[in-house]
């Protein structure tokens, strides 16, 4: 269905990388966010002269970069969602292997915004939200309108609104117990934030309301921040692969008001 392609691709754009799978529909439960986080498993130690950073967020106390070091899924998503609001902004790429690219622009200070710009146009203003549409132009969403682009809209903002919470992030981690830290190694993009970056895997496949993400490998930043996602999505026997290039942490970012342009 084309109309939720967009939405799907969005959560990608987010972390949640296989949504992007899901061109013949939307899977249940999405617009909720993610499953439940599981109980977190034991991580193993890591080595004592691998300190944490001193500016970084108490969610990150313990978990120290190191090589071939575990560490546990739950405390990688509270520390990443604690590193990503504390930065305030941020903007990446995303790229898919069904050929759809997009930019993503976000900040939480003082409200939570967000724009996409590639094949769907998308803005998020605090409680207000925007879909272009290239025959009337940006549609408000509005979720007691009976109009199926209105309809359309909504879904796709609400979809965007949930997807870019730190928290939903901090969810999909810990859906793996447990993910393991292989070394500092280059980041497979050159305009990355960071040229290289700690690659970590999950030990067991992530799950997205039932979208299943595997080959999974993420690039963290000392700072803990992301500098490169990538994960192959699969829902309904289809399979995308979509890698997400953090550009920029932190920096000024221009998101557009679709209420000032008329």
């Amino acid at each position: 269905m084309r109309t939720l392609r967009p939405a799907a691709a969005i959560a990608v754009a987010l972390f949640a990388a296989t949504l992007a799978a899901c061109d013949g529909g939307s899977p249940e439960g999405t617009g909720d966010g993610v499953t439940p986080p599981v109980e977190s498993a034991s991580a193993s130690p890591a080595p004592a002269d691998s300190p944490v950073p001193a500016d970084a967020p108490p969610e990150c106390d313990d978990l120290l970069l190191a090589s071939d070091t575990q560490v546990s899924g739950q405390q990688l998503g509270d520390c990443m969602a604690a590193a990503m609001l504390a930065a305030g902004s941020g903007v990446h790429r995303v790229d898919s292997s069904d050929g759809t690219s997009s930019i993503v622009e976000f900040e939480w200070d003082p409200e939570f915004a967000m724009s996409i710009e590639g094949e769907q146009r998308v803005v998020v203003r605090g409680d207000d939200g925007w879909l272009y549409a290239p025959e009337t132009g940006w549609v408000k969403s509005d979720p007691s309108s009976g109009d199926p682009l209105v309809q359309q809209a909504t879904t796709i903002v609400e979809l965007v609104r949930v997807a870019g919470s730190p928290e939903v992030l901090a969810g999909l981690f810990a859906t793996a117990p447990t993910w393991t830290l292989d070394d500092d190694l280059p980041v497979p993009a050159d305009d990355s934030v960071a040229e290289s970056a700690w690659r970590l895997t999950p030990d067991d496949p992530l799950d997205l309301g039932g979208v299943e993400l595997s080959d999974v490998e993420l690039w963290l930043t000392p700072d803990y921040l992301g500098a490169y996602f990538v994960g192959t999505g699969t829902y309904g026997g289809v399979s995308v692969t979509t890698s997400n290039t953090f550009l920029e942490w932190g920096g000024a970012v221009d998101i557009p008001d679709p209420a000032a342009e008329g």
